[in-house]
């Protein structure tokens, strides 16, 4: 399987570190973020799991103005993964960042869905299957899917709207 990946990566405040794995066994990078990366890796078919670590943040890695926004913070954010040449489009946004909070406070959420934006230390992770071809097309649904919503169509429905004018009376 090819696997491409492009970053859009600030490193006004140092350079970000990431690690790229599949599967917690194959650690395809470990090192300084860059734009863009290429793989090709033999994967038997099933069920894997792409992961992308952004480690080695610390506190003074981000910049605050004078009412506490952030205004630089260094981090990497996904801008596009393609699975042997196909792009991710919609299915990028299932992946989910498990944060490592550098402070803790209340109500952080465990994992963070939708998510291209590795601002903390963390994982983010994505699951696919191979082959990734045919698993894509089962995937991507082609138009809108109207089943349980207000404009829900089968027989039935049709019968109604036919019965509904059936009865109305001439003009």
């Amino acid at each position: 399987m090819k696997l491409a990946i492009d970053f859009f990566v600030e490193r006004r405040l140092g350079i970000p570190k990431l690690k790229i794995i599949i599967d917690d066994y194959i650690t395809l990078y470990n090192g300084d973020a860059q734009e863009t990366f290429e793989f090709d890796v033999d994967l038997p078919n099933g069920g894997h799991d792409l992961k992308i670590v952004h480690y080695g943040k610390e506190p003074h890695h981000h910049k605050q103005d004078d009412q506490g926004n952030i205004v630089i913070d260094r981090h990497v954010k996904i801008q596009r993964i393609a699975f042997d040449e196909v792009d991710l489009e919609r299915e990028l946004w299932d992946g989910k960042f498990f944060p490592v909070y550098m402070h803790h406070a209340e109500n952080e959420p465990y994992y963070i869905c939708p998510n291209l934006y590795l601002g903390h230390n963390g994982t983010w992770k994505y699951e696919f299957v191979t082959p990734v071809l045919p698993w894509l097309i089962a995937s991507r649904k082609h138009g809108p899917k109207l089943d349980n919503t207000i404009f829900q169509t089968n027989a039935s429905i049709l019968q109604e709207a036919k019965n509904f004018f059936k009865d109305l009376p001439d003009v």
